[in-house]
């Protein structure tokens, strides 16, 4: 059923109804009176015959029609019973406020699945339990306790926050105003025994009046409506930007406490957020810094960063902070440095970044001047206005005129970076964003710049998902032959190898891969070798071998071989692997290999379908980056070989459809470019399902 009820009801009822506007049974009829709601409001209390001047209900079966939305404000067992009524009346969305069910152990689950079981066999909605409510001001429907829209009058804007959080809704809330950011939408969503965070984003993000979506988490419960929210708002250049909190093991424990939830690994979440063009902030106030420079206008087409301030000192430190964001500084083209030179002092330096010195307090058209250079020569894509100090002879207003003119004129992203509040404020009356330190305006221009680079992006078209077969009736791990040879038909090159059962098999297979060999025990039984002494490298003799093969095999099943593998050298030793993660599905890691893997942890993760840009923009944010390009006269590695081989393994983890648990590639050989990668060691999982393939 849709959410539509949720979010624009024509009737709410409020199950546990209070005279008293401050307790959890009355602020939700308090705040409809005075946001506007239209409908009817059914208060059910059986001991009242009004309740806050309105009819009172003795039940919800009394009421003279179905509400769409009934709010439940009892607690324990009548909370369920309530749920259990409205379910029965046909009410299309319950709102249970009331805690003590998931959240605290194992009685409360089953309570709680009571709960949910009612309503999904009638077909009605669930937000909650153990949830502060739901507030759209645009409609005022406030289905919401919160003390906060008392204290802080809401104002019905382009900004939609939805947290699982109670709490967190209300401080992301509170941040956002003061920002001077208006709020339509306050939802929380508690426990998600039913509706979830992705499920009223879903129905947030086709609201057209809707421009900023903030959201907070601490358990993706549907990623695939997340994922088709998220895609619908890529599509109307609608930002949604998130906290996923439960980033650490210690996270993750809180956050089950907390809400009953189960977190996936943290890098995961990273992929599914870069994936589907969700900026991932790590608080609230994180979360809404950006949020004026999202509503101000355009999404600005590069990094391209330059500073503008009346101080020097300013300037340097923009400059130092420009190289740690990773904002180029551009210099100008020379036609901009001789047009800047007629506008600037003549002691000005017409550099990025750009000070017009403190000549400004006597001519208060060099802001305007230089920008009006800057938007007609194309300079820049974002910029910082740094004004440290102004007073009094400082023409504020017309500073702000000249940066919004800039602004609206040219397409630019500007931001004021001014301590002094009454700088911002003019300013921001003229919708530039403002913000105290210069450090936090840098931030969010570099976020504004690098989401809207996601928001361009569209996600890699989903090719048929063909995978080669797998051994039917069995289960964990393939020894490395069957590894290799499954990859292989995958389309993955792998290093020519041969597995032996005898030693005459050792020798002709080192006469046909010589002269130089690795040698490995390849059993099923024994998937980490290395650790079992069970490899030797660099063998360059039929008796070496021999030898090998003598000592691993009375350590082996007596059905087990010894594998014979041609010594590949190649200039970099990357990994790739895959694995099956129980809430996003296959999950594709590349990045930096060797023996050092998991001390290192260099590594990128990707969900498929992805395309070889993707796996070429990972490997690019990798500290070892700098490593496959051409050093000291080599040529570079060939990572578009293995962006391809990392393309393949996301396609056959597609086309596995969940029978294969995991994929461990590594060291996969990089050669230098045009010469391809090689994965020269493998070890497939594979699910257990695969047991019973039916």
């Amino acid at each position: 059923m849709t959410l539509r009820a949720a979010l624009a009801p024509n009737s709410i009822a409020i199950v546990g109804a209070s005279d008293n506007p401050h307790k959890v049974g009355g602020r939700p009829i308090l705040y409809m009176k005075r946001y506007g709601f239209r409908g009817a409001i059914y208060p059910i209390n059986p001991g009242r015959a009004q309740v806050q001047g309105l009819k009172a209900y003795a039940s919800i079966g009394d009421v003279p029609e179905a509400p769409d939305l009934a709010v439940i404000a009892v607690a324990g067992d009548d909370a369920v019973r309530a749920v259990e009524e409205c379910a029965a009346k046909g009410v299309q969305v319950a709102v249970v406020m009331t805690s003590g069910f998931g959240e605290i152990g194992a009685e409360g689950k089953i309570a709680q699945a009571r709960m949910a079981a009612a309503a999904k066999a009638a077909g009605m909605r669930l937000v909650g339990p153990n949830c502060q409510g739901l507030a759209n001001f645009a409609t005022g429907a406030v289905a919401n306790f919160s003390t906060v829209f008392h204290e802080l009058e809401a104002r019905d804007g382009p900004v939609a926050i939805v947290s699982q959080s109670g709490a967190c809704s209300q401080a992301i809330y509170i941040l956002a105003r003061q920002r001077g950011l208006d709020v339509r939408h306050v939802h929380a969503t508690g426990n998600e025994a039913d509706v979830t965070v992705a499920d009223l984003a879903a129905e947030i993000v086709q609201e057209e009046g809707v421009r900023l979506v903030l959201l907070y988490m601490e358990a993706i419960q549907r990623p695939e409506v997340l994922a088709q929210a998220a895609e619908f708002a890529r599509g109307r250049n609608l930002p949604i930007v998130a906290v996923k909190a439960g980033r650490t093991a210690s996270g993750v424990k809180a956050a089950s406490s907390h809400t009953g939830a189960l977190a996936s690994e943290d890098r995961v979440i990273d992929a599914f957020f870069a994936k589907h063009a969700i900026w991932r902030a790590a608080d609230p106030e994180e979360l809404v810094a950006a949020g004026q420079l999202y509503l101000s206008g355009g999404r600005p087409p590069g990094r391209r960063f330059v500073a503008l301030s009346n101080s020097g000192a300013s300037c340097v430190m923009a400059a130092d902070a420009a190289e740690e964001l990773g904002l180029p500084l551009p210099d100008f083209a020379e036609a901009a440095k001789l047009r800047l030179k007629k506008v600037l002092p003549a002691f000005a330096t017409p550099s990025n970044p750009l000070d017009v010195t403190g000549a400004l307090l006597t001519d208060s058209g060099l802001i305007g001047g230089a920008l009006g250079v800057l938007g007609e020569e194309d300079a820049c894509d974002l910029l910082m206005l740094a004004i440290p100090i102004a007073g009094a002879g400082y023409d504020v207003p017309r500073f702000a005129r000249d940066a919004a003119t800039f602004r609206e004129r040219h397409g630019k992203s500007v931001a004021l970076a001014a301590p002094q509040p009454e700088v911002r404020a003019e300013f921001e009356k003229l919708g530039v964003p403002a913000f105290a330190r210069e450090r936090d305006a840098m931030l969010a221009l570099r976020q504004l710049a690098a989401h809207s680079a996601l928001l361009r992006q569209r996600p890699a078209a989903a090719p048929a998902a063909v995978a080669p077969s797998l051994p039917e009736g069995k289960a964990g791990f393939l020894d490395e032959a069957a590894s290799l040879a499954l990859l292989a038909q995958a389309g993955i090159a792998v290093v020519e190898h041969r597995l032996c059962h005898s030693e005459a098999e050792a020798r002709a297979a080192f006469a046909a891969l010589g002269p130089k060999v690795v040698v490995k025990a390849c059993s099923a039984s024994v998937p980490h070798k290395t650790e079992q002494g069970l490899v030797r490298v660099g063998l360059q003799s039929a008796d070496e071998v021999v030898q090998a093969y003598r000592d691993f095999k009375p350590r082996l099943p007596a059905v087990d071989g010894v594998l014979v593998a041609r010594h590949a050298a190649g200039r970099r030793e990357l990994a790739l692997g895959a694995r099956l993660d129980p809430h996003f599905g296959p999950v594709v890691m590349v990045g930096d290999g060797g023996i050092y893997l998991e001390a290192l942890k260099d590594f990128r993760l990707l969900l498929p379908p992805f395309s070889v840009e993707d796996v070429l923009e990972a490997l690019a944010g990798l500290r070892m980056a700098p490593l496959l390009g051409a050093q000291r006269g080599q040529a570079p590695l060939d990572a578009g070989a293995y962006a391809r081989m990392a393309v393949r393994l996301g396609e056959a983890m597609r086309g596995w459809q969940g029978r294969v648990a995991s994929v461990d590639v590594n060291p996969v050989m990089l050669f230098e470019q045009g010469r391809g990668a090689l994965a020269v060691d493998a070890l497939v999982e594979l699910a257990p399902a695969c047991a019973n393939p039916g």
